[in-house]
């Protein structure tokens, strides 16, 4: 049996190898764990100058974490809440907010898919490096959850309509927009990829500085042609910059009406997703905005532990990853039924089980 991540030290660099392109490189729980530990003990050690986490295959850095490994697991142990649900959340958000503090310089090679965990391991470090293959996304709102992995810290330090959108639709984009929005530091193509890993293990650089000198030397400017903003810009802004869903939903309909059909695709997403989950993620990037990482995480933690006990992900999962008959049957199914009761409820402190943050 394979390890599910592989760890290796190369002439002072530690690699980081997300290996189950079986399945997208998906996290799971012991991923995390595994993680968590080696990144403690490299940070220590003095042999160690730098860190770089990858994905294998050719397909995809991370498309996500295991929900639908998470989902049968908790299912099975009588759950929610159990053990597992609790803590895997836990060390997940504690693990992205190590990776946002390490003391050394974090190089996240995003060559492929980089969807939900998969943000969490990689775009909190120091360096980011997309190529043509990267493709970004935060889908959560369809399985019945919400940015998460402090994804919604990233989106909420956006422009309100462009990190609204990215949050309730779960667009994808690419390597421009993402370098436009800052949420790469470089661009460097895939057939690039490998000369630049073997240049950062031979030169084992110590500081930031040294590691942009050599990305820079792999690194050009993305393609305009697959920018999905350059085009859409304007409408995007002007249709989610409101602060309730409802209005982001009457704003679509009018420009719709007007015959822009980028639009109407992405009312036509909005249309499917869970409404809580719609509620409750534009509640979470507003009140992002005005938050640290560490706080934003924190609250994070409480979104997600009311999103296993009374919210829609296991049906979520159920409806569009398990069974796959993307029906999923939402409670509530209307989104004017989703009250502001309901949507306090999972902003709620956890008292002695919210999630502590030291590094």
């Amino acid at each position: 049996m394979q390890n599910e991540v592989i760890f290796s030290e190369d002439n002072g660099v530690g690699i980081i190898t997300l290996n189950r392109p079986d399945r997208l490189n998906a996290l799971t729980y012991s991923m995390v764990d595994l993680i968590n530990q080696n990144l403690s003990l490299w940070e220590t050690n003095n042999d160690i100058n730098c860190v770089v986490i990858e994905g294998a295959g050719d397909r995809s850095f991370c498309a996500g974490g295991d929900v639908v490994k998470l989902r049968k697991e908790v299912l099975a142990n009588g759950g929610p809440p159990t053990n597992l649900s609790r803590s895997f959340f836990y060390d997940e958000y504690s693990l992205n907010y190590k990776i946002s503090n390490y003391r050394k310089p974090f190089i996240s090679l995003i060559n492929g898919y980089t969807m939900g965990g998969g943000v969490g391991v990689s775009m909190h470090g120091s360096h980011i490096v997309g190529s043509e293959k990267t493709l970004f996304a935060m889908p959560e709102t369809a399985i019945g959850l919400f940015p998460d992995v402090g994804g919604g810290w990233l989106l909420g330090q956006l422009d309100k309509g462009i990190g609204a959108w990215l949050s309730l639709v779960g667009a994808k984009i690419k390597a421009y927009d993402l370098m436009e929005l800052k949420l790469i530091t470089h661009y460097v193509y895939s057939d690039k990829i490998k000369s630049l890993k073997e240049s950062l293990v031979s030169s084992s650089p110590k500081t930031n500085e040294k590691v942009n000198f050599i990305i820079d030397q792999f690194s050009t400017e993305p393609n305009s042609s697959e920018s999905v903003l350059i085009q859409n810009e304007k409408f995007i802004k002007e249709a989610f910059s409101f602060d309730t869903v409802e209005e982001i939903l009457k704003k679509c309909e009018s420009i719709s009406s007007s015959g822009n059909e980028f639009i109407k695709n992405q009312l036509d997403e909005l249309k499917h997703k869970s409404p809580t989950s719609l509620k409750i993620s534009l509640k979470q990037i507003r009140s992002a905005s005005k938050m640290s990482l560490k706080d934003e995480l924190i609250m994070e933690y409480r979104m997600v532990q009311k999103c296993l006990e009374i919210g829609d992900f296991f049906e979520g999962v159920r409806a569009m990853l398990v069974e796959k008959d993307r029906k999923p049957v939402w409670n509530p199914s209307n989104i004017n039924d989703v009250d502001e009761i309901r949507i306090n409820n999972f902003f709620e402190s956890l008292g002695d089980r919210d999630l502590i943050l030291t590094k």
